[in-house]
């Protein structure tokens, strides 16, 4: 019986502690805006068991609690989260980003360094890189004249202006790039604005640069009014109509490629969009990791630290962005490890030609300064109807019921009437017309 009892108390501690550790669990907010979010979520839960089966993860995936950064700050109970780097010295002035000691950073050299040196104040990192990101420009291997192009003005030498009216182009000619929402044009117009001014750190300028619409007037031309303001329902829905054939050049994001066939992806380049005629280094975006400081109050901070680290490890990221058991295609989501682009090149190329293409950019972080919210929310207005007064081209106007070629002049003219009058054009054919529509050419916009 003695020896039964002493058996018994000498396991009472560790079965204790057994108990103790299997109750542990971390929050995590990922990023939310990416092809396939689900993906990150369920390679994470595997990489982290292999290295912490004792501690459970729990995920924050409501819209309203995090939205990677843009509005709203880390959820309390986040031990970890993804956000845009463009805030990043909104959280780190905010107390909201956990310093980490460069000791606690796995494998830093093969960061890339734009994005290394973005989230370090000497030698303290505030945040781990996950992802990069860029406004490129592509376009068809044959397109010589926008293969060659380096400036703005270069681009709209190729391009022309007023080339289309309509939401989608009817053929591969013009533009298509995303001016819709007012988030959007704002840092859209801070990325322009660093373009022609070639300063950084670039600051919140207090007063508009008429210099700096005059390029976004330029981009809103080469395109069209509605379709950079077209609020696309379907993601990356512009990339989906360039790989139809619709639209010479596409402004977008890397992870575009996702939905474009693979003929297309076969047959295309792209290149950082030069956004002025400065030869200017570009922004790149960059989606980091930081440690929130409650953990630091919660007693999880060293697990968050090793969280945050298995995130960012290279294993995590090709398995997060790289093709899954429900897709053959990658994310093309951009890494922000070299040796993650050395990883998934052997089997997509696509993401060789993403990894030179970093190298000689030789990019600046995109990062604003702190107030940069209060910024965007004064600011966004007045840049979207300043971009949009006294547009260059013209726009259609969808008509309640079918043209014919004698009856289109005249319900042309008509609805034309407050949008400076009829240019003389109308179609019912589509992708410039919706199926079953008609629309007319008036000479200028109705602003909305």
């Amino acid at each position: 019986f003695a020896l039964l009892t002493l058996s018994f108390t000498g396991q009472m501690p560790f079965a204790l502690a057994q108990t103790a550790a299997s109750s542990q669990s971390l929050s995590v907010a990922l990023y939310p805006y990416v092809p396939r979010a689900q993906q990150f979520q369920d390679v994470l839960t595997a990489e982290w068991k292999k290295v912490r089966p004792d501690v459970t993860l729990k995920f924050i995936t409501d819209f309203e609690k995090w939205d990677g950064g843009y509005k709203k700050n880390p959820p309390p109970d986040a031990d970890v989260f993804v956000f845009d780097a463009t805030y990043f010295e909104h959280f780190r002035s905010n107390n909201m980003l956990e310093p980490l000691a460069s000791n606690e950073v796995a494998n830093q050299e093969d960061l890339v360094e734009y994005a290394k040196s973005g989230v370090k104040v000497g030698d303290t990192y505030y945040a781990i890189p996950q992802l990069g990101c860029a406004n490129l420009l592509f376009y068809y291997k044959q397109d010589t004249a926008l293969a060659a192009a380096k400036t703005l003005n270069d681009v709209n030498r190729a391009l022309g202006q007023c080339t289309y009216s309509s939401k989608i182009p009817p053929d591969r000619r013009g533009l298509m790039l995303d001016m819709a929402g007012g988030t959007t044009n704002a840092l859209l117009y801070l990325d322009v604005d660093h373009a022609m001014m070639n300063v950084y750190p670039f600051g919140l300028p207090q007063s508009l640069n008429q210099g700096t619409f005059s390029y976004l007037k330029r981009l809103m031309a080469m395109a069209s009014m509605d379709n950079a303001r077209a609020d696309v329902s379907l993601p990356y829905g512009r990339a989906l109509w360039f790989s139809n054939g619709w639209g010479r050049g596409l402004v977008a994001y890397s992870e575009s490629m996702s939905v474009m066939s693979e003929e297309t992806r076969n047959n295309i380049d792209f290149k950082p969009m030069p956004f002025s005629d400065n030869n200017t280094r570009p922004l790149f975006y960059s989606d980091v990791i930081g440690v929130n400081p409650a953990s630091k109050t919660r007693g999880t901070r060293s697990l968050a630290v090793q969280l945050a680290n298995v995130m960012a490890a290279t294993n995590t990221m090709v398995a997060s962005i790289g093709p899954d058991s429900g897709s053959q295609v990658p994310q093309y989501l951009m890494p922000a490890r070299h040796s993650v682009f050395q990883s998934l090149a052997r089997s997509f190329p696509i993401y060789g030609k993403m990894h030179a293409m970093l190298q000689q950019a030789n990019p600046r972080m995109y990062k604003a300064p702190d107030g940069i919210r209060t910024w965007v929310s004064q600011m966004k207005e007045p840049i979207v109807s300043i971009e949009q007064k006294e547009y260059a081209c013209g726009c259609d106007k969808e008509m309640s019921t079918p043209l014919t070629s004698s009856s289109a002049p005249a319900a042309c003219a008509s609805a034309c009437a407050d949008s400076g009058g009829w240019n003389g054009q109308w179609t019912d054919q589509f992708p410039a017309a919706p199926f079953g529509k008609s629309v007319c050419g008036c000479k200028a916009c109705a602003i909305k």
